[in-house]
């Protein structure tokens, strides 16, 4: 991989996006699905970091210190680009070494998860709307068994009264509101 030429006949067509990081972890050759993911046409020569979320930068550079001094596990990085939209990403970093002992260059695959992320959301806001609709399903269920108590009640009481008495129009009238309630 040592020309641009071998890197764009191997990884052009790829659906992933690639990218080789130098040893300041700039940007040297990259593939076009790793360009839209970062929705840059000319990255070459601009630090990775520059594309990351500034809330994550600082991580991310961390990361990429880290798999270059060869002390990270290969486990991916989840990150959001920040000039494409907050697109989401999981970066995965591999050292590559040089033979004259110069700074390990870094080999990047990111793959667009941004969607996934969607999904992720719109679930998590579905079990938040499904838990409201159980709790107010309860309260509505214990709501009417408080009112069928009332009304049974009221039965009760209209035994004692005759339908002149003014107590007997008082309870006729809580009867009908509960029954409304129900």
């Amino acid at each position: 991989m040592s020309t641009p030429s071998e890197f764009h006949q191997f990884y052009d067509d790829v659906p992933v996006g690639v990218a080789l990081l130098d040893g300041d972890f700039r940007i040297e050759e990259c593939n076009a699905a790793f360009r839209v993911l970062i929705d840059e046409d000319t990255p070459a020569g601009r630090p990775f970091t520059d594309f990351v979320a500034k809330r994550q930068a600082e991580e991310v550079a961390e990361r990429l210190a880290a798999v270059a001094g060869g002390s990270a596990d290969p486990a991916p990085v989840a990150a959001y680009m920040s000039s494409a939209g907050e697109r989401a990403a999981s970066v995965y970093l591999s050292r590559l070494a040089e033979p004259n002992g110069g700074a390990p260059r870094l080999l990047l695959h990111m793959i667009d998860t941004t969607e996934q992320k969607k999904l992720e959301v719109k679930f998590a806001q579905s079990q938040k709307m499904q838990a409201v609709g159980q709790l107010a399903g309860g309260i509505a269920h214990d709501f009417n068994n408080l009112l069928t108590a009332m009304i049974g009640f009221c039965d009760l009481l209209l035994q004692r009264y005759r339908p002149g008495e003014q107590s007997f129009a008082d309870v006729m009238q809580i009867k009908q509101n509960a029954n409304r309630g129900a």
